[in-house]
This record gives C-alpha cells, sequence and structure tokens, in this order.
C-alpha cells in the first residue's frame, strides 16, 4: 500500500516543480462555476500569505486520503462538519460557499417518500460524504465519476441520483436532448477550506484572510 501511495503522489506532481512555498491542493475532479471561483478565491488569499498553490483534480474519497497521510497540503471544500467526523484535520472556520444535495430522476413519482421505499436503486459518487450521510432503505450504489453517476441514471438502471445542484447544473448543461428530469431538495450543506494537519501553522492568517475576502465576495 505504502509502494502504491508512493507511485500515485510521484504521478501526481512529477509534471510540476514545486517550490517549498507552493501548497498542493486537492480539487474535484468536474470543475463548476462554484469550485472555480473558489480556486481564483484561495489562491489570492494564499498569495497574500507568501504562498503559491497548485490545484490537483481528483476524486473525492482519494482527496480525502492523500490529506489524511498529509501528502495533500489542504483540500479545496468540504463540509463545515468534516471535522465531526475527522478530526485529524483541520476545517478552516470560515463558510466559503454551500453545496445543495439533490436527488434526480427520470420519474418524479419515484421521488416521493424515496427515503422509505427499499424496492429503489439510489446512486451517488464514492466519498461523496454528503450523499454518504442521507439514510434511506433503498439499495445504495456509488460510482467513480459523475459520468457514471448520470449514465445510470439516464439508462434507467438507477432510480435516483444524489448530486450537489453546482455539479448536476453543469452536467445536464453540457447535454442535449436529454429527457425531463425530475429534482428534489435533500440536504443544504455550508462548506469550508480544510487543511492536512502539517499546515496547522496557517489556520490563523488564512483565516483572517478568508473572512476579509468573503465580506467582499458574490458567490455564484
Amino acid at each position: 500500500m505504502v509502494i502504491i501511495r508512493s507511485i500515485l503522489i510521484f504521478l501526481l506532481f512529477s509534471a510540476h516543480t514545486l517550490s517549498a512555498n507552493t501548497l498542493v491542493i486537492g480539487a474535484p475532479l468536474n470543475p463548476t462555476p462554484m469550485s472555480l471561483q473558489l480556486e481564483q478565491l484561495l489562491k489570492t488569499a494564499y498569495l497574500q500569505l507568501g504562498y503559491r498553490t497548485e490545484f490537483i483534480a481528483l476524486p473525492s474519497e482519494r482527496r480525502l486520503r492523500l490529506l489524511q497521510h498529509g501528502d495533500l497540503d489542504a483540500d479545496l471544500f468540504r463540509s463545515c462538519e468534516l471535522d465531526e467526523a475527522h478530526p485529524e484535520f483541520i476545517v478552516v472556520p470560515v463558510t466559503i460557499g454551500a453545496l445543495h444535495l439533490r436527488a434526480y430522476s427520470l420519474d418524479p413519482q419515484k421521488l416521493t417518500n424515496w427515503q422509505q421505499r427499499p424496492e429503489l436503486i439510489i446512486s451517488h459518487i464514492r466519498g461523496f460524504k454528503m450523499a454518504e450521510q442521507q439514510q434511506f432503505l433503498g439499495k445504495r450504489i456509488t460510482v467513480s465519476s459523475d459520468q457514471q453517476a448520470f449514465g445510470l441514471m439516464l439508462q434507467g438502471r438507477v432510480d435516483i441520483l444524489l448530486e450537489d445542484s453546482h455539479t448536476a447544473k453543469k452536467f445536464l448543461y453540457q447535454k442535449k436532448d436529454l429527457p425531463t428530469i425530475a429534482e428534489q431538495n435533500v440536504a443544504d450543506f455550508a462548506v469550508c477550506h480544510v487543511l492536512s494537519n502539517k499546515q496547522q501553522s496557517l489556520l490563523n492568517s488564512l483565516t483572517l484572510k478568508l473572512r476579509l475576502s468573503m465580506a467582499k465576495t458574490v458567490l455564484l
């Protein structure tokens, strides 16, 4: 496992010449207008603290593992409540955005009391903690990418997809001739920037910078 992880890190960063004051930050595989806005926000905040940033797009679960092992310096955003489940991470106490978890289905009738219906098949991205927290009686299927998740739903192989509205909106906007897709709001989550334990010294100064930045920022 150590060898595999080392090879992964080498492949991720071998194309980049990183100086001592460059921070490597995990970001979603499929950027949305919100995530791109947050990248710029954090890039500016870190630059004011004397750090450059390198954003690496990775699956959600892999980002968590790499952050846990200290192979990433930070993660672009996670639920502000992440430290309740992962006390080993440092959640910067500034709300930088919001995610709206929604249930999507080709059949609007399947969204009626869907949490209480054991016959339904429900899918979401592996490592997507906001969806993993949802309790329901149906069968849970996890996949590794948005393409897989939406593909299964559009093929009728799953009844419901749990996804955040930013990602879903971007994905659906890029597709043409789609059938009508029903949606239902499930939960709203405030999101925060997250540091690895090795970057503890940045917490206070970064918190101040982000608070000042958020006072001037209109989020998408």
